[in-house]
């Protein structure tokens, strides 16, 4: 039986419609203006009808919407000003409810990816079989679905939108490049789409692949990395211009430079952990949220390693589920079991939107 939607409009609220329609304008975060940057906006799991435990969200390109969800199989779209809607999702004749793979927004339209019943789907359209999605992305206006084939092997297939038949219409699928057995690397993870890394684990060799291209004509660009191998890190967003990185013993901060092959040190950040890593839009400044487990944000100018610490973050019970910076580069969202905090750069400390 095919999913069963009910949609609540629970935006009774004038001022909070208000607030979403007018909305606002914030400055990409950047080196430049790291000393304006705070805690903005927070959404308060304990302020929701149902309950959400994780911090786990998918954000528009400014971040003034998220998809979020919680333990009873509900989905909630929401603003730091109010839940603006929710979807619940009933249960089938089996009695299963669904399971949230993930979500994204296309065209500034939520989607998210759900298995139901050994079937999966993206809202109410059902995906061909034969096929493990684990991932979607927005890629102009069309739908990337990362995806594992019958022999687990990772798989981009890319979906337009066929109105007329209300489903997803499969125009390519691109197998992601194996790697050389013969010398172990692995995949990085939190890499913004359309780029795929893998770091060699022995030499610090670093294979840049980029979507359609790269698989299409199976070109790799390499480097080399002289502080590496790495095995987490962040590129600049959908420019993917740079990529920054921490080593394996977390000695040190780097940024490479994608254009250039260029290479180097930030700052030496003694071997404290950095929990999640982003990297500005216009490359210069790498954030790190929970740096040796610290529940605080901090940041450097990549052009002279100054250290920025801004402050801890909203109060949670455990490292956050999720910490990434909007498409546009304007906010900081830190998710985690009580709830989002939204960091931006504003000259009044207290939330604008809330």
């Amino acid at each position: 039986m095919p999913l069963s939607l009910t949609r609540a409009v629970i935006c009774a609220l004038a001022f909070v419609c208000a607030a979403l329609a007018a909305g606002q304008d914030y400055a990409p975060i950047s080196a430049a203006n790291l000393g304006l940057l705070h805690s903005h906006g927070r959404i308060d799991f304990a302020e929701f009808p149902g309950e959400p435990k994780i911090g786990w969200f998918e954000a528009d390109a400014d971040a003034s919407e998220f998809i979020l969800f919680d333990q009873a199989g509900r989905i909630y779209r929401a603003a730091p000003a109010g839940i603006e809607d929710s979807w619940s999702y009933v249960e089938t004749g089996s009695g299963q409810l669904f399971s949230l793979i993930d979500a994204a927004y296309i065209a500034d339209e939520a989607q998210v990816l759900y298995v139901l019943d050994g079937d999966y789907f993206i809202n109410e359209r059902r995906l061909p079989a034969g096929r493990e999605p684990v991932a979607i992305f927005p890629f102009g206006d069309s739908l990337i679905v990362e995806a594992l084939d019958a022999n687990g092997r990772t798989l981009f297939m890319q979906f337009a939108d066929a109105k007329e038949t209300d489903a997803w219409q499969l125009v390519g699928e691109s197998p992601v490049p194996a790697t050389d057995p013969q010398t172990p690397a692995v995949r990085i993870g939190r890499i913004d789409f359309p780029i795929v890394l893998y770091s060699a684990l022995e030499d610090g060799a670093l294979e840049v692949y980029r979507y359609p291209d790269a698989f299409e004509a199976s070109l790799v660009t390499e480097y080399n990395l002289p502080q590496g191998p790495a095995v987490f890190g962040a590129v600049n967003g959908a420019t993917g211009s740079h990529f920054a990185w921490s080593d394996p013993a977390s000695t040190r901060l780097n940024l490479l430079n994608l254009e250039t092959g260029e290479s180097r040190v930030v700052a030496e950040i003694g071997h404290a952990y950095a929990q999640y890593h982003m990297l500005a839009a216009d490359a210069s400044a790498i954030l790190v949220v929970n740096l040796d487990f610290a529940p605080e944000v901090f940041a450097w100018d990549v052009d002279t390693g100054e250290r920025h610490e801004l402050g801890a973050y909203r109060e949670c019970e455990r490292i956050p589920d999720k910490v990434a910076l909007s498409a546009n580069g304007t906010a900081l969202v830190i998710g985690c079991d009580t709830g989002l905090d939204i960091w931006r750069v504003s000259e009044n400390a207290e939330s604008e939107e809330s």
